[in-house]
């Protein structure tokens, strides 16, 4: 096959790609080496075993892996997790009970750990990292007891919402949950939920821009709690099912398949080989503060190891990144973030080289489209070129 061949494969397979990302907004999620965990008292014996349970948890939010708890090295760190703490304390507090609807009293101890320590401890160990930034995941569903089927969000169900939002937040999901007001209600019903109707569901999440729909249908009885989910991810359908002997448990495990399909989607996998190098071209970086900004952004990048300016000129600059993965992950990032966007084919022109003519925008119906060509170097030997513009 020829250069030429070789290049327009990789546009077409690239621009493939590009085009599953949806529109929807990022959101940053705090507080990701934070865990809060109940205890019976304050004990010693209580609190070592609520911090090597915290642990866990930060250990697998951060790598987006509820697996890796099983691994021999996980469970070492738990048998000492005091080396990664860096504070922790107490708070009691009332909370509304999903199962009972009533107020109880619970103790919680609160424990911050050490994020530099947790980050180099998954790099070691081979564990992908997940970034801050993460995709918004709108939720519909909808329950059924016996009193029948009701839809959670809105008024309806605050406490099945709540656990909803506290099992999200242990996973470090951005959770939104539908308002259900009259512009909701005028496209999806209850039983669209129910019947897994995911058409008129992924249109009326549009409002949310949310990168992930998910649809969930829960199914109570006295014995057990029967979930059926379904997720739009990257204009891809995945199903599953899970249960749980009460409501609680139930939504943690429905929680974890969530996390662990989406994390394996977004969390970069990092190398201890030398990283794939590319170049990165950037527009409208205008004034001082967008230089530096710019960097600030560069350096939040997990899926980049490190990166220097190689030329400037006038609003253009031009990078060479090393990757802590490969050239999707680095991607994958921006799409998320949406700090940089990248350059429609018909605005690029390479550093260096005159402007020919005049630019001119594409049609706002073509935007999208045209805005998802990556330019990719002609000789092998040479890095990959990406086209970008500063969104920052």
């Amino acid at each position: 096959m020829s250069k030429r061949a070789q290049r327009l494969v990789s546009l077409a397979v690239l621009g493939c790609l590009m085009m599953l990302a949806t529109a929807g907004q990022a959101a940053e999620v705090v507080d990701l080496y934070k865990a809060s965990v109940d205890v019976a008292n304050r004990s010693t014996d209580a609190r070592n075993t609520a911090l090597a349970k915290g642990l866990a948890t930060v250990l697998i939010r951060v790598s987006g892996n509820s697996a890796i708890t099983a691994e021999s090295s996980v469970q070492d760190a738990m048998a000492n997790p005091n080396r990664f703490v860096v504070q922790y304390g107490y708070q009691t507090r009332e909370e509304l009970s999903p199962e009972e609807g009533s107020m109880l009293k619970q103790t919680y101890l609160k424990v911050s750990f050490d994020e530099a320590a947790v980050n180099q401890f998954l790099r070691r160990q081979g564990f992908p990292i997940w970034s801050s930034s993460r995709p918004n995941v709108v939720l519909w569903g909808a329950v059924r007891d016996d009193s029948g089927r009701q839809v959670i969000g809105g008024k309806s169900q605050p406490a099945l919402q709540q656990l909803l939002q506290m099992q999200a937040k242990r996973r470090g999901l951005p959770l939104i949950l539908p308002a259900y007001d009259e512009e909701d209600l005028a496209q999806v019903r209850t039983g669209d939920i129910w019947g897994m109707f995911v058409e008129p569901i992924n249109t009326a999440s549009q409002r949310y821009s949310a990168n992930v729909v998910v649809v969930v249908k829960m199914l109570t009885t006295p014995d057990q709690v029967q979930i059926s989910a379904a997720m739009n991810l990257d204009e891809r359908q995945q199903w599953w099912e899970t249960s749980g002997d009460t409501l609680e448990a139930a939504v943690a495990a429905l929680m974890d398949q969530l996390g662990d399909r989406i994390g394996e989607r977004f969390a970069v996998q990092a190398s201890m080989e030398v990283g794939e190098q590319v170049i990165l071209e950037v527009a409208e970086v205008d004034q001082l503060t967008d230089y530096a900004n710019l960097g600030e952004y560069l350096d939040s990048v997990l899926a980049i190891r490190g990166w220097h300016l190689r030329m400037a000129q006038g609003s253009k600059h031009q990078y060479l990144l090393t990757l802590e993965s490969n050239l999707d992950a680095l991607q994958q990032s921006f799409r998320i973030d949406r700090k940089l966007l990248p350059q429609p084919p018909q605005w690029v022109v390479p550093l260096g080289q005159p402007q020919t003519e005049e630019r001119q925008p594409a049609p706002p119906e073509q935007m999208d489209d045209a805005a998802q060509v990556t330019e990719i170097g002609t000789d092998t030997q040479e890095p990959a070129v990406l086209y970008y513009r500063w969104n920052g």
